[in-house]
C-alpha cells in the first residue's frame, strides 16, 4: 500500500531559496522520482510573506509504493548518495520532521 512522506524542514541560513529549488528540481526529485520505489514528489517553498523570518522553509511530499522499500533505497542505493550529501549541505537537519500519511477511505 502506497505511503506519502510528508517532510517539513528549514535550510541552512546561508542557503538561498533558489538554490534549494535548483537542486530540488535538477538532482533530488529527478534521482528519486527514477526509482521504482517513488511513485510522486512535490517539493514547495513556504512564503512567509514580507516581514518573514528570513528562514526559508521546505515541504516536500513524496509518496512510494513501500515505505520499508524507500528506506532500503534511501540508505543504500549508490545513485542516491549525491542527493542525500547535497542535502545535508543545504537542510538544517535538526528541523526535519517525517509525517507518513495513507489517503483516506472517506467518501469513497
Amino acid at each position: 500500500m502506497s505511503v506519502s512522506a510528508i517532510n517539513t524542514f528549514s535550510l541552512k541560513p546561508h542557503v538561498t531559496a533558489d538554490e534549494f529549488d535548483r537542486f530540488s528540481r535538477e538532482v533530488d526529485r529527478p534521482a528519486c522520482l527514477a526509482l521504482d520505489e517513488v511513485e510522486s514528489f512535490e517539493v514547495y517553498l513556504v512564503d512567509h510573506g514580507l516581514g518573514g523570518s528570513g528562514a526559508v522553509d521546505v515541504v516536500e511530499v513524496m509518496t512510494v509504493r513501500d515505505w520499508d522499500a524507500w528506506v532500503e533505497a534511501r540508505d543504500h542505493a549508490p545513485e542516491l548518495a549525491p542527493v542525500t550529501t547535497r542535502f545535508s549541505e543545504l537542510v538544517d537537519e535538526s528541523t526535519v520532521t517525517t509525517y507518513l500519511a495513507r489517503s483516506s477511505a472517506m467518501g469513497s
